[in-house]
């Protein structure tokens, strides 16, 4: 009886490690309608010591870990060759052999040789194979052959998967944010992440259509962003992370139906705006800047927007919001980026949905001030006295 009690508690200690390190990816594994990995625990049938009841066992071409790291994507390049398990990362167990992870294995075994074809046209344009990966709402290129993280180094396929997680979490906070559903999406997010400038100049022009030393953007139906990674722009893996939450918000926002950038129609206030609030929501820091990105020099009371609009208001000495409402992004001063953060900082405490209506009205190419007024009632000068009120209520005072 013991032994029977030791085996059944073994079997709910792995399905519950086993159901946590699937998590975080595109779509739920063991879900049949997302096409993912085969199931993690296979419940009914007699305990399998070999497999600990999950029915498949990691690929021999493979150190365990990086299996695992397949459970979180819908293709990857790193795995995709494998004469083995054909991109899965698992194979069935030879020992119960249970026939639902026998398909389930077969079903992502067909995807992932679907997908490698269907995304060779990446290849094809830079003229070499890349380390690419699909999940449920981005295809991610990352050409860099270590990162440090958290003061360790990682490889790039770790670092590949990361990103993809990274990518995933952000576009599913967007969502909940602007209280909106991925409806508002057609097209599949594209990230290039090179290592070599050469690289990133020939994929820019590439994917997005123009180059510069800093960050490419392609806006609207076919969201894309390509940034050379190498130390000389960025220092750390949180500035990398910081640039990528910045720079994908702008495509989020652009690709959102209506699927138009709003940042050259004088809404540079709100495309801005919104990619700094989210990097402020992770890190309390703004340092990033478009059209500026070329300079990492650039900055703006070290990032700390809130004390910075604070000390704005308490001062009076700011620009007026008829003022900044009329400007692209391109011509935002630096003390117009931190207002414009504050601003989409209150419209979103207010409400995420109705600032996703406020977004709507921009796209269309209706004034700011007639926007606001539409949406929320009232004139823009009367936005202005309360956001100020409210500023004052709830930035820090140093």
């Amino acid at each position: 009886m013991t032994g029977v009690i030791s085996r059944l508690m073994l079997a709910l200690v792995f399905a519950l490690f086993a159901s946590v390190a699937l998590a975080g990816g595109a779509s739920s594994p063991s879900d049949p309608k997302a096409g993912g990995s085969p199931a993690a625990i296979v419940q009914d049938r007699p305990f399998c010591k070999r497999c600990v009841a999950t029915g498949r066992l990691p690929c021999t071409e493979h150190a365990r870990t990086d299996c695992e790291l397949e459970d979180t994507t819908e293709y990857c390049s790193f795995s995709a060759d494998c004469p083995v398990c054909g991109g899965v990362g698992w194979t069935l167990c030879p020992e119960c052999k249970p026939e639902e992870v026998r398909a389930a294995i077969e079903k992502k075994r067909a995807s992932v040789a679907t997908r490698k074809t269907a995304l060779k046209w990446l290849d094809d344009k830079m003229g070499h194979p890349l380390h690419k990966a699909e999940s449920a709402h981005f295809v991610l290129v990352f050409e860099l052959d270590k990162i440090k993280v958290d003061k360790k180094y990682i490889t790039s396929h770790e670092g590949l998967h990361l990103y993809v997680k990274r990518l995933e979490a952000l576009y599913d906070d967007y969502l909940a944010r602007m209280m909106i559903t991925a409806k508002e999406f057609v097209e599949k997010f594209r990230v290039f992440m090179w290592y070599l400038p050469q690289d990133h100049k020939e994929g820019s022009l590439a994917f997005c259509g123009q180059n510069a030393s800093g960050g490419v953007k392609l806006m609207g139906m076919n969201p894309s962003y390509s940034v050379c990674c190498s130390k000389q722009n960025f220092q750390d893996d949180e500035k990398l992370h910081r640039n990528i939450v910045h720079s994908v918000t702008h495509l989020l926002l652009s690709a959102q139906r209506p699927a138009f950038w709003i940042g050259n129609v004088k809404g540079g206030w709100a495309d801005e705006g919104l990619s700094h609030w989210f990097e402020d929501r992770y890190w309390n820091i703004c340092d990033n800047y478009c059209y500026q990105e070329a300079n990492t020099n650039v900055d703006f009371k070290g990032g700390k927007f809130r004390l910075a609009v604070r000390k704005l208001v308490e001062s009076e000495k700011l620009p007026s919001i008829a003022e900044v409402v009329e400007q692209n992004i391109d011509t935002l001063t630096l003390p117009m980026h931190a207002l414009a953060f504050s601003y989409v900082d209150y419209f979103i405490s207010r409400d995420g949905a109705k600032f996703s209506e406020l977004l709507k009205e921009l796209k269309k190419k209706v004034p700011t001030r007639d926007a606001i007024k539409k949406v929320y009632g009232i004139n823009l000068l009367d936005f202005e006295a309360q956001w100020k009120v409210w500023v004052l209520q709830t930035y820090p005072t140093k």
